[in-house]
């Protein structure tokens, strides 16, 4: 294979996802870097490297780590539990590196996206759940926060908060690891492009050996049972080779004529960039339900991107698919119930056409969902509901308006 070089953590890091969807379109138009990667935050993986167990190692990723607090918001009437998930530090400061999701005594998640700050063990965090943003505001509550030990200390809304680092019982650990790199179009030519992919990957620890399984054959995209589980390592590097494969095979046919000494630019599309990255959406047995989230840029005027949403049974590790939670005869009255949670999400009002404000005249049922111990939530990508500069839309159902569509009412608990 060719030569590499370090992989630079760019300001556009999971700037697909970690900012107000309203933001996105023209943000992901400056995600595309015209410089060179130049300094390393995770070392990659070596090609072919011996994994004695399914994960990476049993450190995980310098920097990175899934944590759980517990606190109540000023003015709240119930205490909540915060899922926090850091990356690796990146070079830049003002890269976004931290993903959470929160909820109250009734389930319903609510995200939050930010990064950390020059001061060390600082964060800033932005909620950018809809339900939370002013009316006509496309930005959310923030939490200033410091560690201080095991707590969290700081602000909310301007207010104090304090929450406290737990585990509470039923909650699963997690092991976070990432992987990068970055991979040059034309070996030995100057100013030659770089397409960078980077692999973060969350796996549950301590639990059975088939949720493990499953969300390794997940991560690998491999619905398979029967097949080996690879290891996260062999898991990136087939990821990493692919990506290779494919960058070097694009670059050559747009430039299969250019001479080995050309000093001419070259536009942004061919930096081609590939992302994927898990988070923790709930962690309360019976359910851990994870986002398997992905951006991929191979030229044109954006990228594409698209969060999968997947629930596990904690006690046999067996992913909860639509026809496993849903009666037969439950599409209708669904449809029903996501239609009013859009508008309720969205803030539409009854009677507006749904046309205008989205892309279609009715909601159709999507089978993309993951389930909390109060509800579940449906997820629709990018172009399938609302327009890209809409981002991806997300409506919460309450599990007292499901209950007569499940095959198990008592499924969450």
């Amino acid at each position: 294979m060719g030569a590499r070089r370090p992989f630079l953590w760019p300001m556009k890091r999971f700037c697909r996802l970690l900012l107000a969807p309203a933001a996105l379109g023209t943000l992901l138009a400056a995600c595309h870097s015209d410089s060179k990667p130049a300094a390393v935050a995770t070392p990659p993986a070596a090609p072919g490297a011996p994994a004695a167990a399914p994960l990476a190692s049993a450190g995980g990723s310098p920097g990175a780590a899934y944590q759980i607090y517990r606190g109540q918001l000023p003015g709240a009437p119930d205490s909540l539990t915060l899922h926090l998930l850091t990356t690796a530090q990146p070079v830049d400061a003002d890269v976004r590196s931290v993903f959470a999701t929160y909820a109250g005594a009734d389930g319903h998640p609510y995200q939050l996206v930010g990064h950390r700050t020059a001061t060390p063990d600082s964060l800033v965090l932005e909620d950018i759940s809809p339900e939370k943003q002013a009316p006509g505001s496309n930005q959310g509550p923030l939490w200033r926060l410091r560690r201080q030990g095991a707590a969290l200390v700081g602000t909310y809304r301007g207010q104090p908060l304090r929450l406290r680092e737990a585990r509470p019982a039923g909650a699963l650990a997690l092991f976070v690891q990432t992987f990068a790199d970055s991979i040059e179009a034309f070996p030995g030519k100057k100013k030659s492009p770089w397409g960078q992919i980077e692999f973060q990957a969350a796996v549950p620890t301590d639990c059975p050996k088939a949720l493990t399984d499953n969300v390794l054959r997940q991560l690998n995209d491999d619905s398979l049972p029967g097949r080996p589980v690879l290891p996260l390592i062999q898991i990136w590097d087939r990821q990493r080779q692919q990506f290779e494969a494919n960058y070097r095979e694009a670059a050559a046919d747009s430039r299969s004529d250019a001479p080995a000494d050309t000093a001419a630019p070259y536009g942004y599309g061919l930096r081609y960039q590939q992302q994927a990255a898990t988070y923790v959406l709930w962690n309360q047995a019976p359910l851990l339900s994870l986002g398997y989230f992905t951006y991929d840029f191979s030229g044109g005027a954006h990228g594409n991107y698209a969060t999968r949403t997947v629930s596990y049974d904690t006690r046999t590790g067996q992913p909860l698919t639509f026809a496993a939670v849903f009666r037969p005869d439950a599409r209708p009255r669904l449809g029903a119930l996501l239609e009013a949670a859009v508008r309720r999400t969205l803030r539409i009002p009854a009677g507006q056409p749904l046309e205008g404000p989205l892309l279609i005249k009715k909601i159709p049922v999507t089978t993309n969902f993951y389930l909390t111990s109060g509800g579940a939530v449906f997820t629709y990508g990018p172009y399938e509901i609302a327009s890209y500069a809409q981002g991806e839309v997300s409506v919460f159902i309450p599990m007292t308006d499901l209950q007569p569509l499940l095959l198990h009412p008592n499924l969450a608990s």
